[in-house]
């Protein structure tokens, strides 16, 4: 068994750099299956928003990762929750057009094992197979007991959120 780190330090494990301003901090950390983050690496440029946005997929993922490792408030509307427990340990950190499947193995920190587009996981009703496939993979993972928390309330995996 393996910490965070040492997956990282090995390759099993790839860290996302946030690229915030020169005044922010990192406080919450993104991680990637390296598969993951190839697909992502390839693909993500080429999408276009489905619900005709003026921001594309990727900035939707840029924005989303800039507020979500600086540790700004993830602000949950009546309409856009951005994050959403799925099963047991599996969470959706979403954007109008993107949905990442993934884990919190430590409060703060989220590792990504499955990427798709909105578009295609509600046309096809992917969301419980991609929660599935999350679940295995994290069970694959070499990673130190408890793989990941427990809990279903956005508070007991991300700190800072908003209510309104």
């Amino acid at each position: 068994m393996a910490t965070i780190l040492e997956l990282a330090n090995t390759g099993k494990l790839e860290k996302y750099d946030p690229e915030l301003e020169y005044d922010e901090q990192e406080e919450r950390y993104v991680y990637f299956l390296p598969s993951v983050l190839v697909r992502m690496l390839d693909e993500l440029p080429t999408y276009v928003s489905n619900w005709k946005l003026e921001d594309s997929p990727q900035t939707q993922f840029d924005q989303l990762m800039e507020v979500f490792c600086s540790g700004e408030p993830l602000t949950f509307d009546w309409m856009f929750k951005p994050l959403k427990h799925r099963q047991e340990g599996v969470w959706e950190l979403k954007t109008p057009d993107l949905r990442l499947f993934g884990w919190f193995p430590v409060k703060d920190c989220f590792i990504v094992g499955a990427v798709d587009t909105a578009f295609n996981i509600k046309s096809y009703n992917l969301y419980e197979g991609h929660a599935n496939v999350v679940a295995h993979l994290r069970n694959q993972l070499e990673l130190n007991e408890p793989k990941f928390i427990s809990g279903k309330e956005p508070y007991d995996v991300v700190s800072n959120f908003d209510f309104p």
